[in-house]
């Protein structure tokens, strides 16, 4: 009897061990870091992006050009923000910490922000269920949404510029100011310096220009200015400008007009 007893503990102490093993063998699979942080990644196609501690792709909204969130409702479900306050925030170590912000959501929820632009994740179903860990299927969608860059060179905005007209899609850097053309420049020439140079500060050349993927990289160049204020960016060969009296605030548009206008790309 006392034989039977112990055949009996051991066989439950056997299936408890197997059963604790199998739960521990569970609980491997599906562990998520659920430490808010943000890193890089390197995508074949796309360079490097900016993802969070699942490798989940983030992504930046050319509808935020004024450095807050304007997806809500729908476009919310469909691209959730990435919430949470950038104080917190485990930032990997090749990234620069002072580029993360936060901002207020208007439901009152932070978000994180990086240059000032509210990031975001891809949801395909708009039901919460995020896109596959490295997937960056969310690049390009509706010319809105590009994947979140530290690089970029050029920014894609949308917002209305002439009141009671419909939004449009524009040019800024890639701290949401406004980039300009003049109507007097000729293809790869400025006619604007001295004073007007200071009120319409030139955008600088850049090497290696990084821009969304809906827009053609081959449509930047540079040119070398006559006067000593050196290289200056162009789109379709016309010379890029600032406007001093848009006060380095990201989305104003008050320079625009007939003669210096925002640049509407072809899309």
């Amino acid at each position: 009897m006392n034989n039977h007893f112990k055949h009996l503990r051991t066989l439950a102490l056997a299936i408890f061990a197997m059963g604790l093993f199998a739960s521990c063998s569970d609980d491997d699979d599906v562990s998520i870091n659920d430490t808010l942080s943000v890193q890089l990644a390197s995508t074949s196609d796309l360079g490097s992006i900016l993802v969070n501690q699942n490798n989940q792709t983030l992504y930046f909204f050319g509808g935020d050009v004024n450095g807050e969130s304007n997806c809500n409702g729908g476009c919310a479900d469909k691209w959730p923000p990435m919430l949470g306050d950038a104080a917190d925030l485990v930032i990997a170590s090749d990234l620069n910490a002072a580029g993360f912000t936060t901002i207020t959501r208007a439901d009152g929820q932070k978000q994180i922000a990086y240059k000032g632009w509210p990031l975001y994740y891809f949801s395909p179903e708009g039901d919460g269920q995020l896109e596959a860990a490295g997937s960056t299927s969310g690049e390009g969608l509706g010319n809105s949404f590009f994947v979140a860059k530290t690089d970029y060179t050029v920014m894609l905005a949308k917002q209305v510029i002439t009141e009671g007209e419909d939004a449009v899609f524009y040019l800024v850097d890639d701290r949401g100011l406004t980039l300009y053309g003049f109507a007097n420049d000729e293809d790869g020439v400025s006619n604007c310096s001295g004073g007007c140079a200071n009120a319409w500060p030139i955008f600088p050349g850049q090497d290696n220009v990084v821009v969304p993927s809906v827009l053609n990289e081959t449509a930047f160049s540079s040119i070398d200015r006559t006067d000593d204020l050196g290289s200056q960016m162009t789109y379709g060969g016309k010379p890029l400008y600032y406007f001093v009296q848009d006060e380095e605030i990201r989305g104003n548009v008050t320079g625009h007009s007939e003669t210096f206008y925002v640049i509407s790309p072809a899309l």
